[in-house]
């Protein structure tokens, strides 16, 4: 038997939209690359329209991130998820992160791709970060992201 806690699996849930138009996410998972992804994986799940199902279609555009610490760098990465499902809309389906490295002063860089068909449909609403994300790491096993969108 081990008193050593269990890591996290990569996941994320989310709410509802709420009548004011307001909804969170909760990602997690055992180390920041997978709880990043798993953060705008969700971040896709609520601005897309339902069904949202993955597509490999082989097409690609970028997704990049800077930050001084864990939250601010998912918050820099849902601003330029966002920023791509103004431009294609549904025409994106699932994203994916290459990379998360630490910067020489201590903040982090991460890069990626959202997939799709990248057939240009703008969205009606695109949703928008509200506030600064959170994000634990070393309190618990994993790393823990939250954030809340809203829409108008």
């Amino acid at each position: 038997m081990t008193d050593r806690q269990e890591l996290p699996v990569p996941g994320f849930t989310t709410s509802p939209w709420s009548p004011a138009g307001i909804a969170a996410l909760h990602a997690a998972g055992p180390d920041v690359r997978s709880s990043l992804e798993a953060g705008l994986r969700a971040v896709l799940a609520l601005a897309l329209p339902p069904p949202h199902t993955p597509l490999d279609t082989g097409r690609s555009t970028p997704v990049r991130g800077e930050g001084d610490g864990l939250a601010s760098l998912f918050a820099d990465l849902i601003e330029d998820l966002l920023g791509q499902i103004e431009l294609f809309g549904d025409g994106l389906h699932d994203i994916t992160l290459d990379g998360v490295l630490l910067r020489g002063d201590g903040g982090y860089v991460a890069w990626g791709y959202a997939s799709g068909t990248l057939e240009a449909t703008s969205l009606a609403v695109v949703p928008r970060l509200l506030g600064t994300p959170t994000a634990s790491e070393g309190t618990a096993p994993g790393v823990v992201l939250n954030a809340t969108l809203g829409r108008a």
